[in-house]
């Protein structure tokens, strides 16, 4: 299963209930104003592990791989966490280009700006097909988008 998590705090299990998986991926990113919704995260929980409430269910041991956007929905940027060779590599996610050119511009997230290429500039359109593509395809980004490594330590 998947749960959404906005701002860091509020957590729900994605559900298609109310809309289809994607449109309802698309609402939530539709509804960033980097005002009061500045985030939008996604993360896989196992069934078996019980989430949110069996006896020794820790979010810890599963929300820190997630793919994230950040800003507003004419504006965000979208990163990538996963397990690589045992450690926690965090990512911002573009389209395709020189990883090394320099970053001319900036997504402002809660007041924050953070420094991104061009091409890691999305809208909630753009931003809906990656991370549907990362939801139906165990935690992957499509094809022609490239990873900007971000050391976090």
């Amino acid at each position: 299963m998947f749960v959404m998590t906005t701002n860091s705090e509020s957590s729900l299990r994605l559900t298609d209930s109310f809309r289809p998986y994607r449109d309802q991926i698309r609402f939530n990113l539709g509804q960033l104003d980097n005002d009061e919704d500045w985030a939008y995260q996604l993360w896989d929980v196992p069934d078996s592990a019980g989430w949110p409430d069996a006896p020794g269910y820790s979010d810890f041991d599963w929300n820190s791989r997630y793919i994230q956007a950040g800003g507003s929905a004419d504006r965000m940027s979208v990163e990538i966490q996963r397990v690589e060779n045992g450690e926690l590599r965090h990512y911002v996610i573009g389209r395709a280009h020189d990883v090394d050119e320099p970053l001319t511009e900036t997504v402002n997230v809660a007041g924050t700006n953070h420094a991104v290429h061009p091409a890691e500039v999305f809208d909630a359109d753009e931003a809906t097909e990656i991370f549907f593509h990362y939801f139906g395809d165990s935690g992957t980004v499509p094809d022609g988008y490239v990873l900007r490594h971000l050391d976090l330590s």
